[in-house]
């Protein structure tokens, strides 16, 4: 119970909606057990030969094993079996995290986005009962002016009008945040009463991004990685095998004695198997670098595109600003020549509706802000620090 009231009380940042994700979700933990599992199996692939014993025993002694009956053997890679193995295990490393990083940047972009809607809902509730205590104020100041004598009753209903109006428009933005904030708190994993927003929380653009974080990038860069491996493999896998050994002599001899004995192995004819395989993965490797090529332009101008509508919509905004601190200017000169008797309700009716289009216009300009960003993240393949 203190945990979640510490986290009620605390703004939330889209940081620390990234850490709770990361720390809840189970399909990161799922990504992260398969970048293990590769670990263990890139071991696996550039392990040593295993070393073979053997011993057995005939009914009949001229019948059967000889040298073998009691032999330890040790295969000895002078062949580069073993290092083939390892690169494509690595390789296999690079593909399970290239896939770790392409879930975890699917999971920053829908957290993101839910946590850039939540705090404009956020910001249209707190517009919403601003205009709500607007509309009150006048329809007071109406009243009061009526009961005066000094206005007409039509006056009084359509300051009624107004008012029901927002407090509709109050309780629909509830409902609006209420729905955002069920659907963040169930991509973070958590309950949605440990959620508290601000209206202007923001999130930071990069300043010079790159793309060489990008999921899609790194995955290709790993399939050109496991063909290359895969062609070495086959390279490989006509070579020579020499193995050490400890040979006793047959039961039967007696007495025994051990002797040491290389044994090479050297298959003359493959019928072109490996020849084939390593040609095969060439073309391979090759296919994927021309993808990676192409891959690589586009990712190169949907980050300057990125750009282009960051840079606008960060321009857009300072302008809104400024026109929000005159909207609210004049409403509140509107409302205090109404209320001294030297304005009109329509003037306070008009400024108070171009208030209220400014406001929603902002709030709608810095939600495009904050999905820029995320497009800009998205172009360039960042991926926050809580995330790796």
């Amino acid at each position: 119970m203190a945990t979640s009231f510490c986290h009620a009380q605390t703004p939330l940042s889209a940081t620390d909606a990234l850490k709770i994700a990361a720390q809840n979700r189970p399909a990161l933990k799922s990504a992260k057990l398969g970048v293990e599992q590769a670990r263990s199996a890139s071991r696996a692939l550039g392990a040593y030969a295993p070393t073979t014993f053997l011993i057995g025993a005939s009914s009949r002694s001229e019948l059967g094993s000889n040298d073998q009956d009691l032999q330890l053997s040790q295969p000895l890679d002078f062949f580069g079996r073993r290092r083939a193995g390892q690169r494509l295990g690595e390789a296999g490393i690079q593909f399970s995290l290239a896939e770790y990083v392409l879930l975890a940047t699917d999971l920053q972009n829908d957290v993101l986005t839910a946590y850039a809607e939540s705090v404009a809902n956020q910001h249209q509730k707190e517009v919403a009962a601003e205009l709500l205590k607007i509309s009150e104020g006048l329809l007071i100041a109406t009243q009061r002016r009526f009961d005066e004598g000094k206005v007409a009753e039509t006056q009084v209903t359509r300051a009624s009008i107004e008012f029901e109006r927002a407090k509709q428009s109050a309780e629909l933005t509830s409902a609006d945040l209420n729905a955002s904030l069920e659907k963040l708190s169930g991509l973070l994993g958590t309950e949605t009463s440990s959620i508290a927003l601000e209206a202007d929380a923001k999130i930071e653009p990069l300043v010079n991004p790159a793309i060489d974080g990008r999921p899609d990038l790194l995955v290709l860069r790993s399939q050109v990685q496991i063909a290359e491996a895969d062609a070495g493999v086959a390279r490989v896998s006509n070579r020579p095998e020499l193995s050490a050994q400890i040979v006793r002599s047959p039961w039967s001899n007696a007495p025994g004695y051990f002797a040491g004995r290389l044994q090479l192995s050297w298959a003359l004819f493959d019928h072109g198997k490996a020849r084939n395989e390593s040609s095969a993965a060439k073309k391979r490797a090759e296919s994927a670098r021309k993808l990676l090529e192409d891959a690589t332009g586009r990712a190169r101008a949907e980050v300057k595109a990125a750009q282009i509508a960051l840079e606008a919509r960060q321009s857009r905004i300072a302008r809104y600003e400024a026109i929000l601190v005159s909207a609210r200017d004049l409403v509140a000169k509107s409302q205090k020549g109404y209320s001294e008797g030297f304005g009109t309700q329509i003037d306070v009716l008009e400024s108070t509706r171009a208030l209220r289009e400014v406001e929603q216009e902002l709030v709608e300009a810095r939600q495009q802000l904050s999905l820029a960003v995320i497009a800009q993240y998205r172009a360039s393949g960042f991926l926050a620090e809580v995330l790796k």
